[in-house]
Formats: C-alpha cells, sequence, structure tokens
C-alpha cells in the first residue's frame, strides 16, 4: 500500500475548509491524510512541524494574503506543491499565484471532479520529482569500489560515499597532473609547473623539487612554503634537513620544519633504483598520508620521474644536435676560422643582457642557442653574385641560417630571434622591417650583442692588440636608435664583458 498523501487546507470559511476535508478523505485516489486550519499564521506553524506533499489555501486569508502565504510556504520547503482557491475572476490573480511558485489554482465554485484532478495531478508531479531526486541520488553510487562498500553501507554510507567522492576527484586530477606535466619537454618549464599543478589540483599548501648538483642538494623549485625552502638553496649532504627528508628514501611525512609551518612528506623520484631527486609537499593537515593517502602519493612521485626523465632525455638530445650544428663551424669548409669564437662572445653577451632584464629561464636559454648559431648560415656553399653588396650578402647568409635550423622544432623560438635579428630600430632593416617593440626582444638582444662583437673584431684587426670596452661602445653609439635598441646599450655598459 502507498504512503499516505498529506496535505494541509487553510481556509477561512470553515464550510469550505471541511467540506474539502470530508471529499479528500472519503477519495479512492489515494490515503489522504489532511489537516486543516482557518489562519496563514496557524498554517505556517503546521508546515515548519509537519512534512506536507501539498497545501491548498485560499488567497484572501486574514492578516496575511495567499500570495504572501505562498512564498513563506516555498522559503520552507520548495518542493511542497501549493495549489490556490480563489473567487476573484481576475486573471492577474492567477498569474501572480503561478509566478511564485504554485502548481494550480482553482476557481469557486469547482466541483468535486476539478479538485481531485488538480490534486492527483499535483501530488503526481511532486512524486515525480522525488523520484527523479532519488534516481539521481542512486546513479551517483555506481561505481566499481562502491561495490566493495556495499556491505557496510547501512552503517557507514554516509562515509563511503565521502571516500569514494574523494578518490573519484583524486583519479580525475591525477589524469588532468598527467596531461598537464607530460607534454613538457623544456626542463626548466617543468620544474616550475610541477609545484603550480599540486597545489592547484591537489590543495596541497606547498611544494618543493629538490635536485642533485655534484654532491649539493639544489632547491630547483619551491612555491609557497613559507620560507622552509628557497629556489636556488643549496645543502651538503650533511645538512639536518636533507638528513631528516633523504634517509629512508621512501614517502614519508617529515612533521613541522618550524614551528607552525606546514606539514611535509617526503616523496622519492626515482629512476629504476637510481634516486633522481624529492619532491616535497606541505599541508596545513597534521598527518598528510592518512589524508592524502599512500597510492596519491605514489602515483604523484612515479609521473614526475616519468616526466623529468623524459624532460632530460629531450634537453641531452637538444645539445647533442646543437653541438653538431656548432661543430660545422669549425670542422666543415668556412671562409672564416674564427666564427666559433665570434658565437661564443655573443652567446656570453647576450645572455648576460638577458639575465639583467630578469627574462624566464627559457626565453634566456633559446637566447643563447640563437646566438650560439646565429651564423650557422655561413657554413656551406652560398650562391653569391659579384653585383652583391654587403647587406645582399648578409640576407643570405641570414636566409641561409634560417633554412638550416627551421626542421628543428625546439629551436623554433630561437629561429624567431635570429629571423627578426637584423630589423632596424627605426623601422629601416629586414625581413619585415618592424620597429622598437615590436621587434622581439630577443632579437634586438642578439643584434647589439653581434653588432658589438663586430665592432671588438675590426678594431682588434686595425690595431693588433685588444680593443678597451669604451673604445667599442663609443663606436657602437652612432648606431643607437637607429639600427639598435638604445635600452639595450645601457644594460649593456653595466655589464662585464
Amino acid at each position: 500500500m502507498e504512503d499516505s498523501v498529506h496535505i494541509l487546507i487553510v481556509d477561512d470559511d470553515e464550510a469550505i475548509a471541511n467540506f474539502l476535508g470530508k471529499m479528500l478523505i472519503k477519495s479512492k485516489d489515494y490515503d489522504y491524510d489532511v489537516a486543516i486550519t482557518h489562519t496563514a499564521e496557524d498554517g505556517l506553524h503546521l508546515i515548519e512541524e509537519s512534512k506536507f506533499d501539498i497545501v491548498i489555501l485560499d488567497v484572501n486569508l486574514p492578516g496575511k494574503s495567499g500570495i504572501e502565504f505562498l512564498k513563506d510556504i516555498k522559503e520552507i520547503d520548495q518542493d511542497i506543491e501549493v495549489i490556490i482557491m480563489t473567487g476573484d475572476a481576475k486573471i492577474e490573480t492567477a498569474i501572480d499565484a503561478l509566478r511564485e511558485g504554485a502548481y494550480d489554482y482553482l476557481q469557486k465554485p469547482f466541483t468535486q471532479e476539478q479538485v481531485s484532478t488538480t490534486i492527483r495531478n499535483a501530488y503526481q508531479k511532486r512524486r515525480l520529482i522525488m523520484e527523479k531526486r532519488e534516481l539521481i541520488n542512486n546513479l551517483s553510487d555506481v561505481n566499481d569500489q562502491l561495490e566493495k562498500a556495499n556491505e557496510m553501507l547501512a552503517e557507514k554510507k554516509a562515509l563511503v560515499d565521502k571516500e569514494l567522492e574523494k578518490k573519484v576527484e583524486d583519479l580525475t586530477n591525477i589524469n588532468l597532473f598527467v596531461k598537464g606535466i607530460t607534454p613538457q619537454l623544456d626542463l626548466i618549464k617543468l620544474m616550475n609547473i610541477i609545484p603550480r599543478f599540486l597545489i592547484d589540483l591537489f590543495g596541497f599548501n606547498g611544494a618543493v623539487i629538490i635536485t642533485f648538483s655534484g654532491n649539493n642538494f639544489v632547491v630547483h623549485a619551491s612555491l609557497s612554503t613559507g620560507g622552509d625552502f628557497n629556489k636556488g638553496d643549496i645543502y651538503s649532504r650533511e645538512n639536518p634537513i636533507i638528513n631528516k627528508i633523504i634517509k629512508p628514501p621512501l614517502i614519508k611525512e617529515i612533521g613541522q620544519l618550524k614551528d607552525g609551518g606546514l606539514n611535509y612528506v617526503s616523496l622519492p623520484i626515482k629512476s629504476g633504483t637510481r634516486l633522481l631527486g624529492i619532491l616535497v609537499l606541505g599541508s596545513k593537515v597534521e598527518e598528510p598520508i592518512k589524508n592524502y593517502g599512500e597510492d596519491l602519493f605514489s602515483t604523484i612521485a612515479g609521473n614526475v620521474a616519468l616526466a623529468i626523465q623524459n624532460a632530460v632525455y629531450f634537453e641531452n638530445s637538444r645539445k647533442n644536435y646543437l653541438e653538431s650544428l656548432y661543430s660545422f663551424l669549425i670542422i666543415l669548409e668556412t671562409e672564416d676560422l674564427s666564427l666559433r669564437e665570434h658565437a661564443e662572445r655573443v652567446s656570453n653577451i647576450a645572455t648576460k643582457i638577458a639575465k639583467q632584464l630578469n627574462l624566464e629561464d627559457s626565453m634566456i636559454t633559446n637566447i643563447r642557442y640563437a646566438a650560439l648559431i646565429h651564423d650557422i648560415g655561413r657554413v656551406g656553399s652560398i650562391k653569391a653574385s659579384p653585383e652583391d653588396g654587403v647587406k645582399e650578402k648578409i640576407m643570405k647568409i641570414h636566409q641561409n641560417t634560417e633554412k638550416i635550423i627551421k626542421p628543428v622544432s625546439f629551436l623554433s623560438q630561437g629561429l624567431e630571434y635570429i629571423h627578426y635579428m637584423f630589423e632596424n630600430f627605426d623601422g629601416s632593416g629586414f625581413p619585415e622591417r618592424k620597429a622598437g617593440d615590436d621587434i622581439p626582444i630577443g632579437a634586438r638582444i642578439l643584434a647589439i650583442s653581434n653588432a658589438y662583437d663586430e665592432i671588438y673584431t675590426q678594431l682588434k684587426g686595425k690595431s693588433g692588440k685588444e680593443p678597451g670596452k669604451q673604445d667599442v661602445l663609443a663606436e657602437l653609439s652612432p648606431h643607437l636608435g637607429v639600427e639598435l635598441d638604445p635600452r639595450l646599450f645601457a644594460i649593456l655598459q653595466g655589464i662585464d664583458i
């Protein structure tokens, strides 16, 4: 047998209220449990104290209108279906009631059939809503891990639901984490994004990556650790902090490093049995492993190790390729045997300028690479015409350089710098006549570094002795604002060359 349908009738006309009550009690549609009251105030108390499926109320009640009472009902329980009774023939009254959430309205005088049909439909709607809500709640339980918890569901359902939700969230975040770090093959960028992903996705409060350099341990990346670890910090093997986080090289809680600080967990980053580094995660909770789970920590550490290995492999491959290109400057036919020395000097100057500008590490690396190979186009034979002037020869060498570098995807940023290094600051250069800040900063740095070394070489060739820095700068200054960026000249003045 179905449960009773709980109905509250609110009408100051006792005759109508009692008539409706008797009619519903005798109805064969459902087992109606009917309560009757005659004021909005009493009706509100009943709704607060008991659970009703349907409220039938008159639009005109003493002290408070039926529309105002309707609003109060919906604030208490949005799912209660409300049917308004009105003797007012104005359509605006019905529209106001429906706008405020009434299911339907009954125009007095009404028939028994009208009442029965309206109440039956209202209850069917409410039941469908409740069944839909229950179905949605049940669907959230369809999970493999939840099947194992069904035996304990009666007494631990709330706990299991919470644990399941956490596991699903962790799996989703692990997937996002892996997708975020795996494609990143730039080791410097990878080290910087790993802590950010761990904090943003998993809710850790701090993250640190410590790598090895010789016999020292170096903090390669650190985020939100409140000064416990700082990027660039170097520790010896005997340092108490290192001893605390590395022995043994297993996932373990290491506690707080200072009063009121974060609670840390140490995760080894390993390739097979070889330790690559340490990932240290900070949490405000006292028991990080218990709260986050050792499986989660193991998965994070494993994926970090894999991403670092891939980036290191790519970095080594990139260095090998660059060394192969660079070697062309001395082992293949070339008219100028001093090209390698020139490339090294330009790279040294450009790198120092880029560091003074506090550019990103990856940008500094690309500027250094571009400077080392900016003249690679001199290698091999270049078709030149007797009529070619200096500019034409430079353009052909420049085009040959781009042709050699273009197939190498990881040199794409450096190639952009090389492509625009012969643009002039006043817009008179080539290949696109860019001017001022429209010229990429890396290209402007290459241009002034290359110009400095060319003047240096010319002065040295004329005098046969090492020219002074001020002599080179004096020769360089007429080109400021024309070919070269004056702001970079100011930085060039302040660095050691």
